[in-house]
């Protein structure tokens, strides 16, 4: 039984309007939020920490700031969370693990900074699965509570489909921003590897954890992460392009890759067919959608692509040693069964493996750099398939893997549904064009 769920909130960025107006205010936009919330999270559990004496003052400075025609961003009022693995000041940041409880950060990351600056409302810590790759926490698909709302960014996708904040913080290290975004129904975007800043974030791998948003829509993810790059971009990264501004132009792709590798056969018939009926539908709009029998190179570079699923992991779990070898000798107990396998996994990589698996990266970005000359962008799933019921299992990494390897970014549309749950579409491009795969995930959301 599917249900139901007040997910009512309005788009953030027509709500600013409203603010710029003076119809409405941040504080109105955050009562909204707050009712969303007392509705919801006794089932949902998106949270892992709130702080809503904290949120209703930051609305109410807000809103002055908007009454005196000043706010500070295009963010101003924006009701966010932050995923708990991220480091917050004011509140704990406990990685869904015992070991971390209570533990209290005394810095802001870089990207909590900065959306304080912009003056952004954080509500709380969204639930993590334990240091975003083992165990999950007590959130559970909004669109049916049996099922998962999968990992690791469980909290931001589940309290974004059921209203309670515009947009929240989510990383990704294999497929943790893409597929929650999926299985929640909301829109996800994993930018260019060190586009933001991941200073505050707690590592999991440098070589793959990526720093993004999981929202209502992508005007609010481009928002809010836009404005992270502007004052807290990576270091050595010019952020992510675009407008100072924040705002965002559709753009409609001309020549859509489809990226058919061996990791559509975790697809079920239903699944498969959804998305093939979403191909049909951007060639209806007149979108040139090209298949890797088509065009030699693509095919080829599918098959190189595969053998990502083999080496991601390995590359994961070298990266892991440090800090994760102290934490298991400091407190084996408590840490969950796949640390210690992934732990025990990198004992078995050698430097010499992980050079050569480097230097496949470096392969893989230029063969699919190459491709920015023929498509605007590839398309394939967002997941395996819609949230699988049950918890232990947070869904199929396969298809999300290639794109958090080579680092370039990605985006999960709320575009298709099976069994009358969310299934998204990834929109995939090439390095450093974020901001020109937004604008085509924008005409997409709004024309597919």
């Amino acid at each position: 039984m599917t249900t139901k769920f007040c997910a009512n909130l309005p788009d953030f960025m027509a709500e600013r309007e409203s603010f710029l107006s003076g119809s409405r205010s941040p504080v109105d936009l955050l009562e909204d939020c707050l009712r969303n919330i007392e509705a919801n999270e006794p089932t949902v559990q998106a949270f892992a920490h709130l702080d809503l004496d904290s949120a209703r003052r930051a609305a109410e400075a807000s809103a002055l700031r908007y009454s005196a025609g000043r706010p500070l961003s295009p963010i101003d009022g924006m009701p966010i969370a932050v995923k708990d693995i991220i480091d917050t000041i004011d509140m704990p940041t406990q990685m869904n693990n015992s070991y971390f409880d209570g533990h209290q950060p005394r810095s802001d990351a870089a990207c909590v900074r900065a959306v304080r600056e912009g003056g952004a409302v954080i509500l709380g810590k969204s639930v993590t699965t334990e240091f975003a790759i083992g165990r999950s926490g007590p959130t559970v698909n909004p669109h049916n509570p049996k099922h998962t709302p999968g990992g690791s960014s469980s909290g931001a996708g589940a309290g974004t489909a059921s209203g309670m904040f515009a947009a929240s913080f989510g990383t990704q290290t294999q497929g943790s921003i893409v597929r929650p975004a999926s299985f929640n129904g909301v829109v996800g975007f994993k930018p260019t590897l060190g586009a933001l800043s991941t200073g505050g974030v707690h590592p999991l791998s440098r070589t793959h954890d990526h720093l993004g948003v999981l929202g209502q829509n992508v005007d609010t993810v481009w928002a809010m992460a836009r404005w992270v790059g502007e004052v807290a971009p990576g270091q050595d990264s010019n952020g992510l392009g675009g407008h100072a501004n924040c705002t965002l132009a559709e753009a409609a792709p001309v020549r859509l890759a489809v990226a058919r590798t061996k990791g559509f056969e975790d697809l079920d018939a239903t699944s498969l067919a959804a998305f093939e009926q979403k191909l049909d539908d951007l060639r209806a709009l007149g979108v040139a959608v090209v298949e890797p029998a088509q065009d030699a190179y693509l095919a080829d570079l599918m098959q190189r692509l595969d053998h990502v699923v083999n080496v991601s992991i390995r590359m994961v779990a070298f990266d892991m040693r440090w800090p994760y070898r102290s934490y298991l000798d400091a407190a084996p107990e408590q840490m969950g069964p796949r640390l210690h396998e992934l732990v025990k996994l990198g004992h078995k990589v050698s430097l010499d493996e992980y050079r050569l698996i480097r230097a496949e990266r470096e392969d893989l970005r230029r063969r699919v750099n190459e491709l920015s000359r023929s498509y605007d962008a590839l398309v394939l799933p967002a997941a395996s398939g819609p949230a699988p019921e049950g918890f232990e299992y947070t869904g199929a990494r396969t298809l999300l893997l290639y794109w958090s390897f080579i680092g370039f970014p990605a985006f999960s549309l709320p575009l298709m549904s099976v069994h009358g749950m969310p299934f998204g579409l990834q929109l995939a491009g090439f390095g450093g064009g974020d901001h020109s795969l937004a604008q085509h995930a924008k005409w997409l959301t709004a024309h597919a």
